[in-house]
């Protein structure tokens, strides 16, 4: 009697149990579909574009103080942004339909092959027109702003693809033309 007490007791446990497991399947990117992860990537690519559109029509800074919290606001956009407009060997690794492909690449191929180049122009802008009103003010060079740009990229470029389920190899991490290979430890 306590065996059949116990084994249904289990069964309507586990029963109990079954919906919650999908519901935390559906919560976890890394259980989604190859279809949905470059559905959902891609509209978070759309929305990066739209926002990166709309910050790069804001006017620019004027005070120092105002620059730090710009150029940082600056820099995480154009880190998710372009890292996972860069992203795009680790989408068709997943295996996704080909359609879904298509809406990736014609959202990739509208953000423009120059995004670094546009970046530090917007950057180099900005700091020259703080520096107008503040004499003291020496903006980062772009040498600095190109490497605290490709820094953040590959940042988050490694989260944004994290946050569909899809996982970045150390061998697609972001790269800047001309620069040095990372050194491996």
């Amino acid at each position: 009697m306590a065996l059949a007490a116990t084994l249904v007791f289990l069964a309507s446990g586990s029963a109990i149990v079954w919906p919650m497991a999908k519901a935390v399947a559906r919560d976890d990117p890394w259980q989604w579909p190859a279809d949905e992860k470059v559905e959902r990537a891609t509209e978070r690519l759309k929305e990066l574009k739209d926002t990166a559109e709309k910050f790069s029509r804001r006017d620019c800074p004027t005070a120092r103080t105002d620059f730090d919290a710009w150029l940082d606001e600056a820099l995480e956009l154009a880190g998710s942004l372009i890292g996972l407009q860069d992203s795009t060997r680790q989408i068709r690794k997943t295996g996704a339909g080909l359609d879904k492909l298509r809406a990736w690449d014609a959202v990739r191929a509208s953000n423009g092959p120059g995004g670094m180049a546009e970046l530090t122009d917007l950057l180099s802008r900005c700091g020259r027109r703080v520096r107008e009103g503040d004499a003291a003010f020496r903006p980062p060079s772009p040498e600095e702003l190109l490497r605290r740009a490709s820094q953040r990229i590959a940042e988050k470029k490694k989260s944004e693809l994290g946050s569909f389920g899809i996982p970045l190899e150390e061998k697609d991490e972001f790269k800047v033309e001309g620069s040095a290979p990372r050194s491996i430890r």
